[in-house]
């Protein structure tokens, strides 16, 4: 086994949210970001999510690689269209913490969001937690402000 890369500057990457009575909520599961940080937890209601397929069945630490838990981002802004009755605001997250890592994104331990897509909305929201406002079509330009990228060689 080798040791974990000791990685110098924060990994950055891109998520959506939800917008709900001007607050953000994670797409697919009732948790609302109340401010710029969020903690990953493996909730037991969530083992109830997709009659449990995915999901282990005892507690333990997010993400694992056996479980669906974890902050979910993508290595590029826009890879998930989302379609339905909410709005939707796309943006930057740094992550650390415990990461698992995919083709197309990431599960991290921990998230804090770093800005937001101008979108109708985001603007009282992007003020109330502390984070900036970007053009979405400039997120991953922006995204070098906050850090970095998973690097390529551990991305699978």
């Amino acid at each position: 086994m080798t040791a974990a890369p000791d990685l110098v500057a924060p990994v950055v990457a891109f998520r959506a949210w939800r917008v709900v009575d001007g607050d953000l909520l994670s797409p697919y599961i009732p948790c609302r970001w109340d401010g710029p940080v969020m903690h990953a937890e493996c909730y037991p209601a969530n083992r109830a999510l997709l009659f449990g397929r995915g999901w282990l069945a005892e507690p333990h630490d997010p993400p694992h690689p056996s479980c669906r838990c974890g902050i979910y981002a993508h290595h590029r802004p826009g890879t998930q269209p989302y379609y339905g009755e909410f709005q939707w605001v796309d943006g930057i997250v740094a992550v650390w913490g415990r990461i698992e890592a995919y083709r197309d994104g990431l599960r991290a331990e921990h998230a804090r969001v770093c800005a937001l897509g101008c979108r109708p909305g985001a603007e009282a929201i992007a003020r109330r937690l502390g984070v900036d406002l970007v053009e979405p079509d400039a997120l991953e330009a922006a995204a070098a402000r906050y850090g970095a990228p998973l690097p390529a060689s551990l991305v699978p």
